[in-house]
Order: C-alpha cells, then structure tokens, then sequence
C-alpha cells in the first residue's frame, strides 16, 4: 500500500457537466475568499478558551480557514491549471502549515503542546494532542497532495509532509495508545480513520503503515460497539452523518488501495446503520432530533448514492432536502470532495417513505405517513440518561404535522467549557425542563446509566401506533413507585395523540406537572384545551378540569449561538393522591 501506479488510479477525473451547480457555488465562494484576506487569529484569541471557555472566536477563525481550503482544493483539483486557485490554495496551506496546533484549544492536552510545567531550560521533544480536527487536517492535506503533486510547489509538499508526520503520524506511532482509539462515539471512527487515511497516502513503510492499519481498524470496532443491532445512533442524526461518514470514508479508501473486501464494512449492523438516515426524518429536511442534533438537516447526496450501492435497502431522497453546499460549516475536506466524486446524477430519489421503525433496544420509536396529502409524524424514546452527546430525556417526544413540528426537541445548545463540565444540565437544552416529561416533587431527571426506562409496548396496527414505557428509574425519587408512560398515535383522518401518564407513590406527591416543550406560535387558551396555531394546521390540546395551565415563552443559545424561542407548557395538576393518572390529547384540527 504505498503511492504506486495502483494508488494513482484512486479517483477518476470529474464530470464537469455532471456538476454544474455544484462548482457555479464553488466559484461563487471562492471569488468571495479571493477578495477577503485569510483570517489570522491573536494570541488572546487562541488563550480565550483556557481564560473564560469561549470557543466560538477562534473556532470561527479556524474553520474559515479549512472552508478556504477546502474550496480552493476542490477548484483545483477539477481545474489544476487555474493558477489564481492553485495559487490560494498553496497559501491556505502554508498558513495552515504555520498555525500552532492543529487541534481546536478545547481539545488540547495541555501537557503537550503547551507543555505548562516544562521550563526552556528543561525542553524536551514536543508532543502534539490529535484531537478530530488535527486528525481531519492531516488527511485533508495528504489527499490533496496526493491529487495535485505536479502542480503545487514541491517545496511545499516537502513542508506539508513533514508537519503530517510530526504532527500526527510518527506522534501515532510513537505516542499511543490516545483515549479515543476505545471510543465508542464519533471520535473512534474520524480520528482513527483520518490517521489512517493520511498513513496511505503518506508511509512507503510498509511495516508502519501495517502497524497502523491495525490499530484503525480495532478503533472501528470500538466505533461500531456504541451502535446496538438496531443501528440507531443515539448522538443524533449529525453526528450519524459525521462518524458514519469517515467510518465509511477510511473503508473505502482502504479497499480501493488493497483490492480486498473487508467483513467489517459488510456486516449486518453496518447494513442497519446505513439505513438510519431514511428513518430520523419527520419529513423533508425536519429532523428527529433527540440529543444534540439540528432540528433541520440536508442529507448528503453522494454519501447516500455510495451507500446504496452497497445496501441496496437504503432509500434515495429527493434532491430537493439534499445538502446544496457540499463544504461544511467546519470546511470539511473529506466529506465535501467525496460528494463530487459518489454524487451520480442519473440517480433519482423520491420523498421518504411511509415508515413505523422501533430501534430496540435503543428504544427509539417512529411513525411517519401521509394523510390528506398532509405528512404527519410522531417519534418518543426511552433509553437511558448516559448516551453520548447525553440529554435529560427519557419520555421525551415530537409530533410533527402541517410542516411544522408541535411538540420539538430544542437540539444542542452552543457548545462551550461549561457545555461539557458538571454544568451541562443547567443548560435548558439539555436537562428536562427542555423536554417533555414531568416534573415530579419539584424534581426533573438525573443523568446516569442507572437512570432509564423499559419498552413495555410498541405495537404498529393498521391506523394506530402504542408506544407504552416504564420509566420510573428515570427519577430519582424514593416515592415514586411507578411511571408509566403511554402514547396512543391514531393515523386517521383527523390524527391525534393520546398521552397517559400513570403514577403511583407511597406518598402522596407535593406536586406533579406535566410539561412540554412547543414551537413558538400563536395559541389561544380556553377551557381545558389550547389551540396552537400553525400555518397550515392547528394543533388543539386537551388535557384533564384538575389540570392548570401555564405557557411562558422561552429562550436559549442554540448550537449556532443564536437566541431561539420556544413555548413551555406547564399543566399542574390539583388533587393530588397516591395514584394518578393524567391524560393530555394532542389534536390536530
């Protein structure tokens, strides 16, 4: 596996016609870049993190420069003789070859890089974290590199090469094993992958890059354990589409350079993993988005074109709800030239189809089908309150109709130091008083494996889904003796949402209050019902005379860092006893 006349076949060259929109954007975004200067980032701007846990600054910085990047390689590699890309990209890569770290100051060991405690008098060999971004940089610039070599300045190879290697290769090699070669998250399969995928490109050694090879693919098992056999993955859709995706980009790579075909890469759960993404849909680009996922996204097109022609199962989307702008918010190389290359246009999708889907035993229910030329969905999960990317959320549900989702998931929040501290679930997004669950005692969920829920009951009929849960391990309160929570869905006509919640305490509770998290919309109150008032449709909600309800409309920082609205529903019930059961219906009208 070295850069042989086997490996310079890899990529075939572009069809230019096959992909005229996608390079009038490329070019529009590059006469943009071209008439901005690169960004360059302070020495406080790159300390902010360690000061005061503010990332998005320096984030910001450094992700335009990989959007630069990414860019100008792709205008390159389609077009290797336009001189004014060749020559932008060959400065964002010295700039790039320039910076610091690799790795975004969130992610730094600080007993490397900066190596805190070692004076000048006592250096020693410098050490490098490889955190997703480091490790996504180096097989950025090998692939790049590895395209348009007799076209860069040879120079400059020479300094991209020796970086990749001191900085993420040789310290690969040498330094191991790093945390997330046990991960059984995103961060196995893209750091894994990307080194692996910078070691073909770069090592002629046949015995290191063997070495290497090995110690990736035993990360991907570790990857592909924190999928159960149902293939859900309980990070959310986003995070599906970016650990999936350099899973999938490293296995190809490795099979296209060796010839072989590998088990891992044609098993049974990787088959259920690939058809994730045609079941966390609502409808067109409205996203189930439990833990911290976007309530919209775009699938990628070419990504989906590649899988199914490995898993014929998997369902083609309409090219309308695909991603129009192939480089990311994070600039991503590997994803976006991937989509040249799988994306085939003679390919047609359809709209996603009607679907009942339990993942069990991620304990993750969907519904999806069309009535009065109207979609409409529902999706609740169980589960546990310790999965990657965690929410406090067991009980938790959507209902979606008219094209706007009702009852919503407000998605992850703005990520910064506090985000993944002790403080997570003070952050709204993430604890319950972002969901719809009750709020027992005055007391919402714990976060913890231990805190959980059993599927009792998820029945699809012909016009009805029951979806029944046992969720009072979910709290962590010594009276509650029983939780059980049940959702009728009927697809009718006019379809509607029956939610019954049955307690039973050794005590009788100080306070119990059903709460739910709703769209921000017009809504009237009258007597035991609110109507909600959408744009297409109305959603009434009936609930129990003993119930007293409260709406206050709300704001957080999303993952974007923009202030979001939302209405929280409170219905507090009165007459409380040892056992209760409290009954809401969702109607849409």
């Amino acid at each position: 596996m070295t850069q042989t006349d086997q490996v310079k076949k890899l990529w075939g060259k572009l069809d230019k016609e096959q992909h005229q929109e996608t390079i009038a954007y490329l070019t529009k975004e590059a006469a943009y870049f071209l008439s901005q200067q690169s960004s360059l980032t302070s020495f406080q701007t790159f300390r902010q993190f360690q000061r005061d846990g503010e990332r998005s600054t320096y984030e910001k910085a450094y992700f335009e420069r990989r959007k630069r990047l990414t860019t100008f390689g792709l205008l390159s590699s389609i077009e290797p003789e336009n001189k004014q890309y060749l020559q932008a990209l060959e400065n964002e890569i010295w700039q790039i070859c320039q910076e610091f770290t690799w790795c975004l100051p969130a992610h730094i060991d600080q007993q490397k890089e900066e190596q805190i405690y070692v004076s000048y008098q006592q250096s020693q060999t410098l050490e490098y974290t490889i955190d997703l971004f480091a490790a996504e940089t180096a097989f950025s610039l090998a692939e790049i590199i590895y395209l348009l070599e007799d076209h860069l300045d040879p120079f400059l190879i020479e300094q991209i090469k020796i970086e990749i290697d001191r900085r993420v290769l040789s310290n690969f090699i040498n330094n191991g094993p790093f945390h997330w070669e046990s991960a059984s998250h995103n961060w196995a399969s893209v750091c894994a992958g990307s080194v692996g995928a910078a070691a073909i490109y770069m090592l002629e050694d046949q015995e290191q890059l063997a070495k290497i090879i090995d110690r990736v693919l035993d990360s991907m098992e570790h990857y592909l354990s924190g999928f159960k056999a149902d293939g859900a993955c309980t990070e959310g859709y986003t995070y599906w589409q970016y650990g999936f995706g350099y899973f999938v980009y490293f296995m190809d790579l490795l099979e296209r350079v060796t010839g072989e075909r590998y088990k891992l890469f044609n098993s049974n759960k990787i088959r259920k993993i690939a058809q994730f993404q045609q079941h966390i849909f609502l409808s067109g680009n409205h996203l189930i988005n439990f833990s911290d996922a976007p309530s919209f996204a775009q699938p990628m097109l070419g990504f989906t074109h590649y899988l199914q022609q490995k898993f014929p199962e998997v369902h083609l989307p309409v090219k309308e709800v695909g991603q129009k702008e192939i480089v990311d918010h994070c600039g991503r190389w590997a994803p976006a030239f991937r989509e040249l290359q799988w994306y085939d246009v003679g390919k047609q999708g359809s709209n996603w189809r009607d679907a009942n889907v339990l993942w069990d035993p991620s304990a993750i229910l969907m519904t999806r089908f069309q009535c009065n030329e109207e979609t409409y969905a529902f999706a609740a999960k169980g589960g546990h309150n310790d999965e990657p990317h965690n929410h406090n959320d067991i009980g938790h549900f959507l209902l979606f109709g008219g094209e706007e989702v009702f009852l919503k998931d407000l998605g992850a929040g703005q990520y910064n130091q506090a985000y993944f501290s002790e403080q997570r679930y003070d952050f709204i997004c993430n604890s319950s008083y972002g969901h719809s669950v009750p709020v027992i005692n005055g007391q919402t969920q714990f976060a913890g494996k231990e805190y959980q829920a059993t599927v009792q009951q998820a029945d699809h009929c012909r016009n009805q889904t029951i979806f029944q849960l046992h969720m009072h391990k979910a709290y962590n309160d010594p009276t509650l003796l029983r939780l059980n929570r049940t959702f009728i869905f009927d697809r009718d006509r006019h379809p509607a949402l029956t939610l019954t919640d049955r307690f039973r305490f050794t005590d009788e509770p100080s306070s119990l209050i059903e709460h739910f998290i709703l769209l921000d919309m017009p809504y009237v109150i009258e007597d035991s019902q609110i109507v909600l008032k959408g744009a297409k449709q109305s959603l009434k909600i009936v609930y129990d005379s003993n119930m007293i309800p409260q709406i206050r409309r709300k704001t957080f920082t999303n993952h974007q860092g923009k202030e979001e609205a939302f209405l929280q529903l409170q219905l507090s019930l009165e007459d409380l006893k040892t056992e209760i059961a409290a009954t809401i219906v969702f109607q849409f009208c």
